[in-house]
């Protein structure tokens, strides 16, 4: 994943986001886009008092097992980095 843009086997993409001002974190913040309709549905994000990454998706957003298994996998891949990374 070399790409900053990670496209799943489904209709979802994970953009990643720029760090800017005033939002200079430690970790990266990943859009997660609808590529059938080309709309932003949400955005995993770092919950520091959670110590994990979360999705927060959007209002009135439906996602079917197969999506929400797809954000789980990608989530589940930034925490093993992170846990490695902190290590």
């Amino acid at each position: 994943m070399g790409s900053s843009t990670y496209v799943g086997a489904s209709h979802l993409a994970f953009k990643k986001r720029d760090r800017v001002y005033p939002l200079f974190t430690k970790t990266d913040r990943y859009n997660v886009i609808n590529t059938k309709l080309g709309q932003e549905i949400g955005v995993i994000h770092w919950r520091g008092g959670w110590r994990q990454y979360v999705f927060q998706a959007k209002p009135e957003i439906d996602m079917s097992r197969s999506c929400m298994k797809e954000v789980i996998e990608f989530i589940d891949q930034k925490m093993k980095k992170w846990k490695e990374n902190k290590q």
